[in-house]
Parts: C-alpha cells; structure tokens; sequence
C-alpha cells in the first residue's frame, strides 16, 4: 500500500481554522503526539488548525497550511486553487500527504478535511497526487476509511 495512515477532521467549534479529528487510522505516531489537545474542548483528543500560510514560510506555491500551535505540519499546495484536493509533505518527516477539503468548500467553506499520508513519499508529492486524481489509490483510500476508529469528542 502507498497510503499508510488516515485522519479526517471536521469543524465542531466556532474557531473558523480548527479541525477536531473524528475518524482515524491510529497508526501515524507524529500526528498521535503532536496534534493531541492539553486544554480547553477536547482534551485528550485530537486536532488541528487550516488556515492562510505565513509569507515567511519558504515555498510559493501555497496558500493554506495545516499547523498545530506554533508548529508547520504542512503547507497545502494545489495545482488548481477550485479543486478539493491539496498535496505536501508532513514537516520533519520523509512522509508525503494527500490533503482532500470537503467538496462544496467554495460555496460553504472548508468543514471538513480528510488527510492520508504516504510513508517515505515525500520526494513523490506530485505522482502522488496525480495517482490521487485519476482514482488509482481509490481502493486504498475506501480501505482506510472503512478501518478508521471513531474518535469520541468531548466538551471539556
């Protein structure tokens, strides 16, 4: 398999860049440690923020970056700014990503986020999108959503 790990995160608060995770494959220890939350709604769960990308950050292709508090998880590159899947690579690790917004997002906005991650790809981003796109990962990516764990959000 190319696709390795799953977590989809949806907006359940009224903070426009959070995105707490509801389903997931538990497997990616980087996002099991880094995205957890120590305080306020859902502690002990998960999450993370979307939003526009700082200038500073290197790269130009990008628009919008995934982070969790101060920390780059990854910048969200799209060939084309109307379609709903993005592409990167996830900061401090050789792992690449794929990044699928929800499909109404341009007339709702992003809701949802669905992120699958793909072990040592980080090099073949491209390739890895472009399998993406023409649905040659569609198996996998039906077989880690079916194995993904509920995640239970609490109001804490």
């Amino acid at each position: 398999m190319i696709l390795t790990d799953y977590y989809k995160g949806v907006r359940l608060t009224e903070a426009k860049s959070r995105f707490d995770i509801i389903f997931s494959s538990e497997s990616y220890d980087f996002f099991e440690s880094v995205l957890i939350n120590k305080r306020k709604f859902n502690v002990g769960g998960l999450s993370f923020n979307c939003g526009k990308r700082s200038k500073n950050w290197k790269g130009k292709d990008t628009d919008l970056a995934i982070t969790k508090g101060i920390s780059n998880i990854t910048s969200i590159k799209r060939a084309d700014l109307h379609t709903n899947i993005g592409y990167g690579d996830i900061n401090t690790t050789h792992d690449g990503c794929i990044i699928l917004f929800n499909d109404d997002f341009k007339k709702v906005g992003i809701t949802s986020i669905e992120i699958f991650i793909a072990r040592g790809c980080k090099n073949d981003q491209i390739s890895l999108k472009d399998r993406f796109e023409f649905a040659d990962l569609k198996q996998e990516v039906d077989e880690l959503r079916v194995k993904a764990v509920t995640k239970t959000v609490t109001n804490q």
